[in-house]
Order: structure tokens, then sequence, then C-alpha cells
């Protein structure tokens, strides 16, 4: 039971950790200005127009995906997804952190010391989606449409994100040509986001994921290192002695 409880805190712990290592990256993205994620170029879009706060409109956005969700999956659409709803609020709370955060960095014309940002801003996103994937707790609401539209368009789940993110750089294109009169939150970064995100995901998966399993386990090295052959020779020691 205890240790039941010990996983459960490291993993929101861990998931935590996640979603304000991601807010930063964004952050940092952003204090770039050479252009944030897809996902994130919406909301960007957005609250300049409205001049609200980013993280305030990225709240507004993800509500609007937990509808989205409740539309597109009806009956199945499962109870426990309202806690997304919490989680939308906390990643909200965390880009507004750390927007103010980054905001003591230095605005320079520099491209040199702006694409450092950049590439620490795609570094902090990538780590930040491993850690709170890796705990298989909730998606963020955007993810959650992905994988909604996923199962009941019965699509392979990687065709409908890049569709997502596609659809959602476009909008955010449109919207900051036709109100904005200029092209806002979008540029280079974009791009590398959407190219350099997975593959650091993937780094970090091959450097960190099995310790980081241990870790929200709580099974020590030596467990892990042990095999099955070697545990199951053990026991029956034990047994005969």
């Amino acid at each position: 039971m205890l240790r039941t409880i010990s996983v459960w805190i490291k993993k929101i712990l861990i998931y935590s950790l996640g979603l304000f290592i991601l807010a930063l990256g964004i952050a940092l993205s952003v204090k770039s200005d050479l252009g944030v994620s897809p996902v994130s170029s919406v909301p960007l879009v957005l609250s300049k127009i409205a001049g609200l706060s980013l993280g305030t409109m990225t709240a507004l956005v993800y509500i609007f995906n937990l509808v989205l969700q409740a539309i597109i999956l009806r009956r199945d659409y499962k109870p426990v997804n309202l806690l997304q709803i919490a989680v939308t609020f906390l990643f909200g709370f965390f880009t507004d952190a750390t927007l103010w955060l980054t905001s003591f960095l230095p605005v320079t014309d520099s491209y040199i010391i702006r694409f450092v940002y950049l590439a620490f801003g795609i570094v902090f996103v990538a780590l930040g989606v491993f850690f709170y994937l890796n705990t298989s707790l909730m998606a963020l609401p955007t993810d959650g449409t992905v994988q909604a539209i996923a199962l009941k368009g019965r699509f392979k789940l990687h065709s409908v994100k890049i569709g997502y993110d596609c659809a959602s750089a476009a909008l955010a294109l449109l919207l900051s040509l036709l109100v904005l009169g200029g092209i806002e939150g979008l540029g280079i970064g974009t791009v590398a986001a959407a190219l350099g995100v997975g593959r650091l995901l993937g780094v970090f998966s091959g450097l960190l994921k099995a310790r980081l399993q241990r870790f929200l386990s709580g099974e020590t090295d030596a467990d892990a290192a042990m095999s099955p052959e070697a545990l199951c020779s053990i026991k029956q020691d034990a047994k005969a002695s």
C-alpha cells in the first residue's frame, strides 16, 4: 500500500516537473522570437489578438480541445478525462510563470543569442514531453484531441498528430495575417521544433527511460540487473532451505 502511494506521488511530481520544463521550453521559444511549435502557435497568436496572457489563452484553447474531445468521442468519452481541466490550469500557470522567469533574459537582435534561446527551448520542450508522457498519467488536452481523432477515425496516431500540427500552424498563420497584419509566432523556430522535438524525445528515451521507470516503480538498480531466471533460482533455494 505504501509503495503504491509512493509510486503515485513520484508520478505526480515527475508529471508536474515535465509540464514545468515543457512550459519553460515554450517560454524560451517565445523569447527567441523565431517561432514556436505548431501547437503553441495558435494560443500565442490569439493572446496577441485578445490582449490576454499566453498562459490564459493556452488554458482557453485547451478547454476548447476538451469540448472537442467530448464531441468526437460522444459515448466513448470517459469522466476521468475531466481531470484534464486541472492539468489545463496548471499548465497555464506554468506558462505564465516561465514567461515571467525568462523576462529577465536580455532582449537582443543578435541571431546567435536568439538561436541559443531557441535551441534550449526545443531541448526543454522535448525533455518536458519525455517526463510527462512516461508517467502514463493524463494527456494534455491537445494530445487528447489527437488521440480521440485517431481512435474514432481508426487513423494512425502519428498521422493525426502531423495533421493536427499542420492545421494549427495554418490557423495561426491565417489569424496572424488577417488580424495582426503580419506573421506572428511562426518562423524557422516552428520548423526546427517540428523536426527537432521528436528526435530529441527519442534521444532522451534511449538515455533516461529505463532509469526513470525504475525510479517511478521504486525498483533498485540491483533489482533491474537481476534476471528473472536468477530471481526464480533464489526463490527455489529459499523454499529448499
